[in-house]
C-alpha cells in the first residue's frame, strides 16, 4: 500500500482504534487494586516510622533537621526508588513493579508521577478517586496519576 504523492500515509495504513491496543496485557499481569492498595498502606507506613524517627532525632538536633529530612524522604522516596527499581518498598513486598509502555521509566516521569500523586492527597476528594480509579478502569487498571505519566503497574512474575 503506497503512501500517498502529497506526503500523507494512505488510509488503509492507518490503524484501527482496536488495533492500538494490542499491547495490553492481560489481567493477570496487571496489578489488581488489592495489591496496590497494600502496598500504598505499606508505604505511607514507612514514611510515617520515618517522620517519628526524625522527630525523635530533632529533640536533639533542631528543627532545621526535622525539616530537611522530611523534605528529602517524603519528597524522594516515591520518585526515586521507582526511577532506580521501579518499585517502591511497598511495591517490592507486594510484587508490584511500574513500567511504563514502550520505553523507560526515568527519573523526570517517575517525579510527575509522585508530584501528581502529592496533588491528589492535597485535593481531598481527588485523592479518593485517584485511589478508586484503578479498580474499575480499563484497559490497563491506571489510577489518575498512571494515565497522567503513562505508566502501568504490574506484577512481578516470580
Amino acid at each position: 500500500m503506497a503512501d500517498s504523492s502529497y506526503g500523507y500515509p494512505d488510509w488503509r495504513s492507518v490503524p484501527y482504534a482496536d488495533e492500538r491496543r494490542r499491547d495490553v496485557p492481560d489481567g493477570d499481569a496487571l496489578g489488581g487494586f488489592g495489591a496496590r492498595l497494600a502496598a500504598r498502606v505499606l508505604d505511607i507506613g514507612l514514611l510515617m516510622a520515618a517522620v517519628f524517627l526524625a522527630s525523635v532525632l530533632a529533640d536533639y538536633t533542631g528543627d532545621g533537621f526535622l525539616a530537611l529530612v522530611v523534605a528529602v524522604v517524603v519528597g524522594g522516596y516515591e520518585p526515586v526508588l521507582t526511577a532506580v527499581y521501579g518499585a517502591t518498598l511497598g511495591k517490592q513486598l507486594c510484587g508490584l513493579r511500574v513500567v511504563r509502555r514502550g520505553g523507560g521509566l526515568g527519573f523526570g516521569r517517575a517525579l510527575w508521577r509522585w508530584a501528581c500523586v502529592a496533588v491528589g492527597c492535597a485535593v481531598p476528594v481527588l485523592g479518593v478517586v485517584n485511589l478508586l480509579r484503578c479498580a474499575w478502569d480499563r484497559p490497563y487498571r491506571q489510577c489518575l496519576h498512571d494515565k497522567a505519566a503513562d505508566t502501568i503497574v504490574c506484577r512481578v512474575q516470580r
